[in-house]
């Protein structure tokens, strides 16, 4: 059962709400998020990691739209630019797990991780800024660089102790993005009144149209099918999707999407401190400095920012 937020409850202080109401919220998502790259490792052999992705993302689908009625509904109706939105947002979903799962299989859980946080908030405030036209906080703008320097130097510096694939950190960018434009797309259907467990609902339940030919091209559910393969689905289906898509879309209602990214952050973190400690997996030294970097840029985000007072000017 998935609970809304309730809007009439005592007004909090802008940024307590923020903080109680749509960081905090995040954070836990992205503890859990952050355990992705290493359940992945947990994947069968004779199971693909497109097949793993197609089956957890299906299993969301199917969940959030037997909870969510109104997800239904704002699939049969959408109509222009709300199901332009709506396929767009479930695109990005479906692009996630189909790059990060090779990317973690080529860099590790550590570097995939920390490529693929640290690169959605630039994409999410670039999104933001130039093709939402929106106002970004000077919070923002000071922690973006901050996180895109630990990010460059996690990969350079890794990059100094063996060998990295640049195939691997192109796939680990592209979840970055896709995760960037899913989030945004859910932002700017939430804020036209929608729940967002319906928002999140209907996007997931087109991913999950999408993901029947994916699942098909890629051999079936051939190697899931035992208790290994399940387990790895149901949490990347159940715990990673269904539950934490909807505490992050009621987050999105105290929070802009680029804060959102750049909370996730946190997730980053997680997944790489689980991939040194948990997977055996060795960092050099400018790669730790790069995720200090990370967690600083997280701390900054946390307190209270100021909106840019310079005009923007919106088509239309």
């Amino acid at each position: 059962m998935t609970a809304e937020v309730e809007l009439s409850r005592p007004a909090l202080p802008a940024h307590q709400a923020e903080l109680v109401r749509g960081i905090l919220p995040i954070l836990v998502c992205s503890v859990l998020w952050g355990c992705v790259g290493l359940v992945s490792t947990y994947i069968p052999a004779a199971a693909s990691p497109e097949s793993v992705g197609a089956c957890g993302m299906i299993v969301a689908g199917v969940s959030m739209l037997i909870a969510r009625p109104g997800a239904r509904v704002m699939i049969l109706r959408a109509r222009g630019r709300d199901r332009v939105l709506q396929v767009i947002g479930s695109l990005g979903l479906l692009a996630y797990p189909l790059a990060f799962f090779p990317a973690v299989h080529r860099l590790g859980v550590a570097l995939a991780t920390a490529i693929t946080l640290g690169s959605a908030p630039l994409f999410t405030g670039l999104i933001s800024r130039f093709v939402e036209k929106r106002q970004l906080t000077r919070r923002w703008l000071q922690c973006a660089p901050i996180a895109v320097a630990g990010t460059v130097l996690m990969v350079t510096g890794d990059a100094g102790a063996h060998a990295v694939s640049v195939v691997g950190v192109i796939f680990a960018l592209i979840p970055g993005l896709s995760y960037s434009i899913a989030s945004s797309v859910a932002a700017r259907l939430i804020g036209q009144g929608n729940a967002s467990g319906d928002v999140y609902g209907a996007m997931f339940g087109t991913c999950a149209v999408w993901c029947v030919p994916v699942l098909v091209l890629s051999d079936g559910v051939h190697g899931l099918i035992g208790v290994r393969g399940a387990a790895v689905v149901l949490f990347y289906g159940c715990v990673t999707n269904y539950l934490c898509y909807t505490l992050f879309g009621s987050a999105l209602r105290y929070t802009t999407a680029a804060t959102a990214t750049t909370v996730t952050l946190a997730e980053g973190a997680v997944g790489t401190l689980l991939g040194v400690f948990a997977h055996d997996e060795r960092l050099a030294p400018a790669a730790w400095a790069g995720l200090g970097l990370l967690a600083a840029a997280l701390v900054l985000l946390s307190l209270p920012g100021r909106r840019l007072h310079q005009g923007v000017r919106r088509s239309g």
